[in-house]
């Protein structure tokens, strides 16, 4: 059952008369997990993961009817993108490090989605390249953003509902659990997941959070219209 206020994209888009061919925003492997945005759109929308100081200078990667591909190449060592893995859409921003080790994995999974491959194949296809050493956990320490207080979830027959984001940031921690750092999921750290990719979560405070939202209601506005997201506030 659908969330109250959910929409479903491939409806939304039939009713508006989209069809691969007639619109420059076409589903992605004739799936609406894999949204297009406007250019522009998409990359204020990766951007904003970032805190403001790093944006100008950050490289971004858009979504395109082929998959990633770099739109701008910064002037410093970090890197944004809306993810959209099995439908999760949210930005993210990662130092040289994340950019290096995790990003591919992100590029990988779109091609993967657009060449008609399953999320069951995908997961299993990750598994056995971290295995393989084609991706390989980070290094280094480091951290990526996530302070964007935007993020979505696409199921597979196209409804579109808001996750819940609290603007965090993120510090590389491969194969670490909650019990090896004393997290607990909600507090102030945790980590998202166990494996290669797991990360310690760290919440920003209520008043950064607050600020955030204040200064992002106009983008959020723009990409729910975008991502055929209407709902009553």
């Amino acid at each position: 059952m659908r969330a109250p206020g959910a929409i479903s994209f491939a409806v939304l888009l039939a009713l508006t008369g989209v069809a691969a061919g007639q619109t420059e925003h076409p589903r992605f492997a004739q799936s609406a997990q894999y949204p297009l945005f406007p250019p522009a759109l998409e990359i204020e929308l990766a951007l904003s993961a970032a805190p403001k100081h790093l944006r100008d200078g950050a490289s971004v990667w858009v979504l395109a009817q082929s998959g990633f591909t770099l739109a701008r190449k910064g002037t410093n060592p970090f890197t944004c993108v809306v993810s959209r893995r099995a439908g999760d859409v949210f930005p993210v921003c990662w130092d040289a490090e994340g950019a290096r080790s995790l990003l591919p994995v992100d590029v990988d999974d779109a091609q993967l989605r657009l060449s008609g491959k399953s999320s069951a194949q995908i997961d299993a296809m990750v598994a056995d390249r971290y295995k393989s050493g084609q991706y390989h956990a980070p290094e280094r320490a480091g951290v990526a953003y996530m302070l964007s207080p935007m993020r979505y979830r696409i199921d597979e027959q196209g409804a579109v509902t808001r996750t819940p984001s609290t603007p965090h940031l993120m510090f590389y921690g491969p194969n670490l659990t909650d019990a090896d750092i004393g997290g607990v999921r909600g507090a102030f750290v945790f980590m998202n997941r166990v494996g290669p990719d797991g990360m310690m979560i760290v919440p920003v405070g209520q008043k950064e959070r607050e600020a955030i939202v204040s200064e992002t209601q106009a983008l959020v506005a723009q990409v729910e219209q975008a991502i055929g997201l209407h709902t009553s506030r």
